[in-house]
């Protein structure tokens, strides 16, 4: 039989009933109040990555279009915004306090400029 991790979580509780706290965690240290929302955050990730695949699929059917130039920026735009996206969907759900505020703006950010991009791709392929 395994011997349980020194950092799992200890479950008990204090004679009133309510958790007693971790000695592997400081409690001066903010708890993480975000943890939730990783699943919405990863959705809209693999929704710009889909448009991406989307774009990448009629870039590669385009051939010498006299607009593949114009095609190609909105593309890396796309992949910048959802390397972008990435980068804070991957930090935002453990951040807390002003780090948690500063991700936020740039996932907004990025999510805006995804959203920009792939409005300027249908308006140019339709």
């Amino acid at each position: 039989m395994s011997e349980p991790s020194r950092h799992s979580e200890i479950v008990s509780q204090t004679p009133d009933g309510s958790p007693a706290p971790n000695p592997y965690k400081s409690p001066t240290y903010p708890q993480r109040v975000h943890l939730q929302e990783r699943g919405t955050l990863e959705e809209s990730l693999r929704s710009c990555e889909e448009r991406i695949r989307t774009i990448r699929q009629k870039l590669d059917t385009l051939g010498s279009h006299p607009q593949r130039e114009a095609y190609e920026r909105i593309y890396h735009q796309m992949l910048g915004a959802r390397d972008q996206m990435a980068e804070t969907v991957r930090r935002m759900p453990v951040e807390t306090g002003s780090l948690y505020d500063e991700d936020k703006e740039r996932y907004e950010q990025a999510v805006a400029a995804c959203d920009r991009a792939y409005g300027r791709w249908e308006a140019m392929s339709h």
